[in-house]
Parts: structure tokens; C-alpha cells; sequence
């Protein structure tokens, strides 16, 4: 990836999240790495854990979570969050998975989408 688009994208996730403070979003953790890929802010909603996944980009266009968080980041975000809630304490709190698409042009706007997709639940192991 360019250092252009590394820019933009830093940018857009501080964009993110200052729009989610000003509603009351609490920061846990910025740019959290797993071994099973990356969440870009990590912050509570009251009682809720959010996962929050963000999109940037220059000039609006398909805003749907749908259209901009392909397929196997979805996945990769369950899996995330599935290895978030093993590792905490009970009793565990609900939580999403949020996506801010952040528009840069002509003036940088967010676009919120609570619970845009739902975690995939636990797969069973074959035996």
C-alpha cells in the first residue's frame, strides 16, 4: 500500500474516532493487532464492545457497509471478535461490529453504520 493511501487512511480512522467520542464512545485500544488481522479502534458504547472498522475515502459513492468491507474482512473481523470474547472474564459483554465510512472530499464526513454485520457465530469442528 502507497504511504499516500497509509495517510489517508490514519487520518480517516482519527476522524472516526473523535466523531465517535463527541457521541460518547469510551477508546480501548487503536489499531489492536492479532494474529488473526487488525482492528482499527476498539471502543465501548455504554455496556457494548464495539468493533469499529474503518473506510476511507475521497469522494462519496457506495456507502453500504455491504459495498465497502469485502467478504473476508467480514470474516476476519468474526473471527477477531470471537478471540476478543474468549479471552475475557464473564460475564461478558454484548458486542458489535460498527463501520464508519469516512467521506474526505469536499469536506470529511462520517458515516456511521451500527451493528453493520453480525459476528458469525462459532463454527463446530468436524469430527
Amino acid at each position: 500500500m502507497s504511504e499516500h493511501r497509509l495517510r489517508l487512511g490514519a487520518r480517516g480512522e482519527r476522524i472516526a474516532e473523535k466523531y465517535l467520542r463527541r457521541k460518547g464512545y469510551r477508546i480501548a485500544a487503536r489499531n489492536l493487532r492479532r494474529r488473526a488481522g487488525e482492528i482499527d479502534r476498539l471502543m465501548w458504547d455504554g455496556d457494548e464492545l464495539v468493533i469499529v472498522e474503518v473506510r476511507t475515502v475521497r469522494e462519496s459513492g457506495p456507502v453500504t457497509p455491504e459495498e465497502r468491507v469485502p467478504m473476508s474482512k467480514r470474516r476476519q473481523l468474526s473471527r477477531l471478535a470471537r478471540h476478543l470474547v474468549s479471552r475475557l472474564e464473564e460475564p461478558l459483554p454484548p458486542v458489535r461490529i460498527d463501520v464508519c465510512v469516512v467521506v474526505m472530499e469536499p469536506d470529511p464526513e462520517v458515516l456511521h453504520f451500527k451493528h453493520a454485520f453480525l459476528p458469525d457465530p462459532p463454527r463446530r469442528r468436524r469430527r
